[in-house]
């Protein structure tokens, strides 16, 4: 009895250090590929005399790369070695934001895009997720998946000031070679060191309970496991799914790219406060990160993203109302920070519990293409309805956009669910 304990203890301690060690792949990894990039547009823009517009492409294309490419990388996982995968990832995602130091025109900034973005599917949005899937097979899959993305917040928090004060004494090409070389040798370190799944057998002690908790625990199995790739894509309510990120994604990209022009554009608020309002966001990502994790783990995937699209709901309302206010700006930032596990963790969770751990890199790596292709498209549709019809026109069109997307969104997952269930019941049944 006492060994029993001793070994789920030591079980435990494993499966919590992998979360800390995906915490830093995404503080400074994923970090420095994903969330330090926009602080380089002025000095770049301005010593190339390129347009805004034309440099702001490089979001697209990196964000079109990722998308093509995640159904195909999702193949990998399960036949390559992790730390492989992991390694590949994180070598092209470094090397090439290294690589943006050396370029001298737009075309090599979109291809250096692309292929950092594609590195950081293969770590990151399909990487931290399979790994996190491995060590939590069942109960706290959601936390723990919440906690491991809320380290590209905590690195938010340190890499900002610092890469904002090397831009002023060292200018942008200096300063993308240290943040790729800074990226490259942590995230070695890491991956050699520490990255790996559970050995067999290395989590069955957490299985050495009653007889009834093992039966449950079969029939949990049973359910969990889903039918694979192939079948999964042959269910249209799976597409529906999958299309109702694509619109959710057109929604978070307009949130994410165009809040700044629009508080500096229309609302015409003091630089300062717009820096606090961010500030603002960063902290509750970090709580949303955390808090939707644990969310998804006890209320279930359907309640969760019920949240979360009222979350973004009022976070859009608050951008309306912040013309009347600007005091209703924090409301964006607030609720729009909270509603970050709608589109971080949420793709991981729900895919793997609705459509099973069975191929469930490749099942996730077709929902990110379709979000990722709603992303890609969302700030360029925002931008025009802005320019021809009004910010506040753009903004009720995100509204739209996301009752639409929620709307295919929690209705694949009720039907998915209750497919599910007479299933199971069906086999035990037979049973």
């Amino acid at each position: 009895m006492n060994s029993l304990k001793v070994d789920k203890n030591s079980s435990n301690k494993r499966k919590y250090f992998m979360i800390f060690v995906c915490m830093l792949i995404q503080a400074i990894p994923f970090g420095v590929a994903q969330n330090i990039q926009p602080l380089f547009i002025p000095y770049v823009v301005k010593h190339f005399n390129f347009s805004l517009a034309a440099f702001s492409l490089i979001f697209t294309f990196g964000a079109l790369a990722a998308s093509v490419c995640s159904p195909f990388l999702g193949k990998l996982f399960g036949k390559i070695n992790v730390k492989i995968i992991f390694l590949i990832g994180t070598i092209l995602s470094s090397l090439s934001f290294l690589g943006f130091g050396l370029a001298t025109n737009l075309a090599e900034f979109y291809v250096l895009s692309a292929i950092s973005q594609v590195g950081c599917v293969l770590f990151s949005g399909l990487g931290i997720a399979f790994l996190i899937g491995s060590w939590f097979p069942k109960q706290g899959r959601g936390k723990a998946l919440g906690i491991a993305f809320s380290g590209g917040s905590i690195g938010n928090v340190f890499l900002q000031p610092i890469v904002s004060s090397l831009l002023g004494s060292k200018g942008e090409a200096e300063t993308y070679i240290i943040f790729g070389i800074l990226s490259l040798i942590v995230s070695l370190i890491v991956i050699l060191l520490f990255v790996r799944v559970p050995k067999p057998g290395e989590l069955d002690s957490e299985l050495n309970q009653s007889n009834i908790e093992k039966t449950e625990n079969k029939q949990e199995d049973s359910g969990f496991e889903g039918l694979g790739a192939a079948a999964t894509r042959k269910n249209k309510f799976f597409w529906l799914f999958a299309l109702g990120y694509a619109f959710i994604g057109i929604a978070i990209a307009a949130c994410s790219t165009q809040y700044a022009s629009y508080f500096k554009m229309r609302l015409h608020l003091d630089p300062a406060l717009i820096g606090i309002l961010g500030s603002v966001f960063a902290l509750f990502c970090l709580i949303g990160n955390v808090g939707g994790g644990a969310l998804f783990d006890k209320l279930g995937s359907f309640k969760a993203m019920t949240i979360a699209c009222i979350l973004q709901a009022v976070a859009i309302i608050g951008m309306l109302l912040a013309g009347i206010s600007p005091n209703f700006s924090f409301l964006f930032s607030i609720c729009y920070g909270l509603c970050v596990f709608s589109y971080m963790s949420g793709p991981a969770f729900i895919t793997t519990d609705i459509f099973g751990r069975k191929e469930s890199s490749v099942n996730l790596g077709t929902v990110s293409l379709l979000f990722a292709i709603g992303f890609a498209v969302g700030s360029t549709i925002f931008g025009g309805f802005a320019q021809i019809l009004g910010f506040k026109v753009a903004w009720i069109a995100m509204i739209v956009f996301l009752i639409i997307g929620y709307g295919l969104l929690l209705t694949s997952i009720k039907r998915i669910k209750s497919n599910n269930k007479k299933l199971a019941e069906s086999q035990a049944k037979a049973v």
